[in-house]
C-alpha cells in the first residue's frame, strides 16, 4: 500500500487516541494536569475544549518537526507531511505541490489513488487564486470553494472538493510549493486548522529545501569523484578516440545531455571530430564528416578560434551558430567548451540538449574542469600515436625496401609497391605505372589488391589528363576529389566509373627524375594531413629506385636471359628465377605452381613441313601461350618443343585452370601456315604446387616433368598433377 496514497498508520502508544499517534508524553495531557485517563465528564469536556485541541495540535507539530528533522530523503519526507496533515485535520485528501519552472505539479499526495492524483492539473505560479497565494504567501481558506473561489476548484474525475485549505510552502523568502487540505463537504476552517497548516508547511519548507540542499551537496561530491575517475581514465588512454570515448561517457554521468562531440583541431584551421554520442531520436547517429568544421566556423569554430566557453540558451537565437548540413534547425541549447593545454586550444567539446535552457552554470563549470583533464591527455595521446606512427612508418618503409629487394622483376616490385603504399595510406585501390616519356602514355606496372588476369588496361594516353601531367612534370603531389565542382572532369568521370571519391597522385621519382605515376583511390571521404601525404612520398621515392634498378635488371638481361625465337625466357634464367620465387613464397607464405608443356606429334610437324615450318610453329605456339598468361606469370623455353610457365600466388587449383586454358586456345586456335591449310596443333601440361609437390625450384621442375610424361604416355591432349611421391621418383629417375 503506497504510502502516497492512503495514511501511514503507526502503532499508538498503549492508552493513547489512535488517530494522534504521538511519540512523546502528549503534551495536552501535561497541560491539562491529567493522569492520562478519562473517566469523569469535566475530563471529557476538557479535552474537547479548544485549549485542549491547540495543544494536542501542539504536540502533533512537534512529533511532525522531529520526523522531518531526522531525514533528508524527500520521498520521506513528503510521505510524513501528507500523512500527518491528513490525520490532524481529518479532511478527506492532502495534496504537495512543488514549483518546477513555471509550473506547480502534484509530487505527493495522500487520501487519493495514484490514478487521481496524477489526473490533477498543473496551476501556473502566475495563474488565479494559485498565484494570488504563491505571490503573497499567506494561507488560503474557503469553506466552499465551489462557490466562495473565482474560478472554482481544480477540476478531476472522481474527485470532489469543497473545503479547501491551502498553505504556501517558503523558505528564506523563495515559494518552493503549496500544501493542501481538502475536504469533500463544505468546512468551516478554525484557526486552529489554519495556525496548524501554517506553521506545518513552515517546517515543511524548511525540510525539504535543507533536503534539497542535502542532494546538491551529495551530488556536487558525486560529481567530484566522477571527475576524479574520469581523470584517472583520461590518463590511461593511449590514443585521441579513447580520449574523446572517455569524455562522452564520463560527461554522460554529471551533465544530462542529448547529444555530445569532442573535436580535436588541426591545423592550419581544421576543427576534426574524434567521438560522437547520440541519445535521442535525430541525435542517436550523425555522419561524422558533417561535424567536420573549420576554425571560426559555427559554435564550435568559435570556441577554437577564441578559446572562450560558451552557455547557449537558445541555439537559433545566437548568430555564432550554424546548422550542420543536412539536419534541420529545431529548439536547442547548447554547451561548447574549449580543451586548452599550453595556452592553446586543441580540442572543443560541444554538449546539445532539445529545448531551450538546458544547460546553467554549474553544468559549464563541470565541463570546463574535465575539459582541462581532457587537453592534457589528448596532447599526451596524440604525442604518443605520433610516435607510434612514426615507428610505424619507418617499420613500413625497412619492410618494404626488404621486400623489394628480394625481386628484380619489374611487375612483380610493382605490385609489392602498391601493396604497402595502399596499406600505409588506407586506401581500397593502388595503381603503380610507368612513364613512356616518347609515346606519351603510362604503362600499368602493379595493382592492389591483386586483380584478375587482363582486368587492367595495359596503359593509357596522357593527352587529356592535365593533372596528371602536372604530377609527372612539375613532381607534385595532387589529390582529386569526386564531389569538387572544381576538380578535373575527366579524372573525375574515371573516379565515379570506378566507384571511387578520392584520388591521390603522386610521382615516382627516381635521380632526380619522374619515372612513373603512383594513383591511390579511396571509395570513401579520406583526408590526409601533410606528415601522411610526406609519408606516401618517401615510400614512393624509395620504391621508385627499387623499381627502376629492376627496369634496368630487366633492360640487361633480355638480351642473356631471352631465347630468341620465341622471346620468352631460356633454360638459364628459368631456374634463377624459380630460386627466386621458392625464397619469396617461402617468406610470404604465398602459393606458388609450375607448368611442363610439350607440344604434342611436333616431330610429325618437323619431318613433315621442314625445320623452318617447325620454326614458326614453335613462335606460334609461343603466342597462344602468352595469350593465356597474366602479367606476373613467367614464360621459359625450356628445350626443344617444351615450355615451362612459372605461377606466383597460384595454388594446385588454379594452376590446373591455367593449364586447361591453354589447352583450350590449342584447341580453338590451329596454326596456318603458308600455301598450307590449318595444322591442329596440341599439348600436354604437367603440373607442380608449392610446397605440396617440391620445396625447391629443381623439385618442382621435376615433378612437373613427370606429370608431364605420365600425360604424354597416356596419348597426349591433357594436363594431369604431380602427386609426391612422382616427384621424388621423377627426380631419381
Amino acid at each position: 500500500m503506497s504510502a502516497r496514497q492512503h495514511p501511514h498508520d503507526p502503532s499508538p502508544e498503549p492508552g493513547s487516541d489512535p488517530g494522534l499517534a504521538p511519540t512523546r508524553p502528549s503534551l495536552y495531557r501535561r497541560l491539562l494536569g491529567g493522569s492520562g485517563t478519562f473517566g469523569d465528564a469535566a475530563t471529557a469536556d476538557a479535552i474537547d475544549s479548544p485549549e485542549t485541541q491547540l495543544a494536542e495540535r501542539l504536540d502533533t507539530i512537534l512529533n511532525i518537526a522531529e520526523r522531518l528533522a531526522a531525514t533528508h530523503d524527500r520521498t520521506e519526507l513528503f510521505r510524513t507531511i501528507v500523512d500527518e496533515t491528513l490525520r490532524a485535520l481529518q479532511v478527506d485528501h492532502v495534496t504537495i505541490r512543488v514549483v518546477e519552472d513555471s509550473g506547480l505539479v502534484v509530487a505527493a499526495w495522500a487520501g487519493l489513488s495514484d490514478e487521481a492524483a496524477r489526473a490533477l492539473p498543473v496551476f501556473r505560479v502566475d495563474e488565479g487564486w494559485v498565484g494570488e497565494v504563491l505571490r503573497t504567501g499567506q494561507v488560503a481558506a474557503w469553506s466552499d470553494a465551489r462557490e466562495d473561489r473565482p474560478g472554482g476548484t481544480e477540476r478531476s474525475e472522481g474527485i470532489e472538493v469543497s473545503g479547501d485549505l491551502i498553505a504556501p510552502l517558503i523558505h528564506h523568502d523563495r515559494v518552493i510549493g503549496a500544501l493542501t487540505a481538502v475536504t469533500r463537504e463544505p468546512r468551516d476552517w478554525t484557526d486552529g486548522d489554519v495556525a496548524f497548516l501554517t506553521t506545518l508547511a513552515t517546517h515543511a519548507g524548511i525540510a525539504l529545501s535543507n533536503a534539497e540542499l542535502f542532494e546538491q551537496t551529495e551530488a556536487r561530491a558525486a560529481q567530484l569523484a566522477v571527475l576524479q575517475a574520469a581523470s584517472g581514465r583520461l590518463n590511461r588512454a593511449s590514443s585521441v578516440e579513447a580520449v574523446g570515448r572517455t569524455i562522452v561517457e564520463e560527461t554522460r554521468k554529471i551533465i544530462d545531455y542529448h547529444n555530445a562531440r569532442v573535436y580535436l583541431v588541426e591545423l592550419p584551421d581544421e576543427v576534426v571530430p574524434i567521438a560522437f554520442e547520440g541519445r535521442v531520436g535525430a541525435y542517436e547517429h550523425v555522419d561524422m564528416d558533417l561535424l567536420r568544421c573549420r576554425i571560426g566556423e559555427g559554435f564550435t569554430g568559435w570556441v577554437a578560434e577564441h578559446g572562450e566557453p560558451l552557455l547557449i540558451n537558445d541555439a537559433n537565437a545566437d548568430s555564432r551558430g550554424q546548422t550542420i548540413t543536412g539536419t534541420d534547425e529545431i529548439d536547442e541549447s547548447m554547451l561548447v567548451v574549449p580543451m586548452r593545454y599550453d595556452g592553446m586550444t586543441v580540442g572543443v567539446i560541444t554538449l546539445s540538449k532539445l529545448g531551450l535552457d538546458g544547460f546553467d552554470a554549474d553544468d559549464l563549470r563541470l565541463l570546463t574542469i574535465l575539459a582541462d583533464h581532457a587537453a592534457t591527455a589528448a596532447e599526451t595521446a596524440r604525442l604518443l600515436t605520433r610516435s607510434q606512427e612514426l615507428a610505424g612508418e619507418l617499420r613500413r618503409l625497412l619492410e618494404m625496401s626488404s621486400e623489394l629487394s628480394g625481386s628484380l622483376d619489374p611487375r612483380q616490385v610493382a605490385n609489392l609497391m602498391a601493396g604497402h603504399l595502399a596499406r600505409a595510406m588506407g586506401v581500397d585501390e593502388c595503381a603503380i605505372s610507368y612513364w613512356d616519356r616518347p609515346s606519351g602514355r603510362l604503362e600499368s606496372l602493379g595493382f592492389y589488391p591483386p586483380t584478375e588476369d587482363g582486368a587492367l588496361e595495359p596503359y593509357f594516353l596522357l593527352a587529356g589528363y592535365p593533372e596528371t601531367v602536372r604530377v609527372l612534370e612539375r613532381q607534385e603531389a595532387v589529390i582529386v576529389d569526386a564531389d569538387d565542382p572544381a576538380a578535373d572532369r575527366d579524372e573525375v568521370t574515371l573516379m565515379v566509373r570506378d566507384g571511387n571519391r578520392i584520388l591521390a597522385m603522386l610521382p615516382l621519382v627516381a635521380k632526380g627524375q619522374s619515372i612513373g605515376l603512383v594513383e591511390l583511390f579511396s571509395k570513401t571521404k579520406i583526408r590526409w594531413d601533410a606528415q601522411r601525404l610526406e609519408l606516401a612520398r618517401t615510400m614512393s621515392n624509395e620504391a621508385a629506385i627499387a623499381l627502376e634498378n629492376a627496369r634496368l635488371y630487366e633492360d640487361a638481361r633480355k638480351l642473356a636471359d631471352r631465347d630468341p625465337l620465341t622471346g620468352f625466357y631460356n633454360h638459364r634464367f628459368l631456374h634463377e628465377r624459380m630460386g627466386e620465387e621458392v625464397v619469396r613464397s617461402q617468406r610470404g607464405r604465398r602459393p606458388l605452381s609450375v607448368l611442363m608443356l610439350d607440344l604434342d606429334d611436333f616431330k610429325l610437324v618437323n619431318d613433315t613441313f621442314g625445320h623452318l615450318f617447325g620454326d614458326r610453329v614453335l613462335t606460334w605456339a609461343a603466342e597462344v601461350i602468352r595469350s593465356t598468361l597474366r602479367l606476373s606469370d613467367i614464360a621459359a623455353r625450356y628445350g626443344g618443343d617444351e615450355f615451362a610457365l612459372i605461377l606466383p600466388d597460384t595454388d594446385a587449383d588454379e594452376a590446373r585452370r591455367a593449364a586447361e586454358r591453354i589447352l583450350d586456345a590449342f584447341r580453338e586456335r590451329p596454326f596456318v601456315g603458308e600455301q598450307r591449310g590449318p595444322v591442329p596443333i596440341a599439348a600436354s601440361i604437367g603440373v607442380a604446387t608449392f610446397p605440396a609437390d617440391g620445396r625447391t625450384g629443381t623439385e618442382l621442375i621435376a615433378a612437373a616433368d613427370v606429370a608431364l610424361y605420365k600425360v604424354k604416355r597416356g596419348g597426349g591432349h591433357d594436363a594431369a598433377a604431380a602427386g609426391r611421391a612422382d616427384a621424388g621418383n621423377g627426380a631419381a629417375a
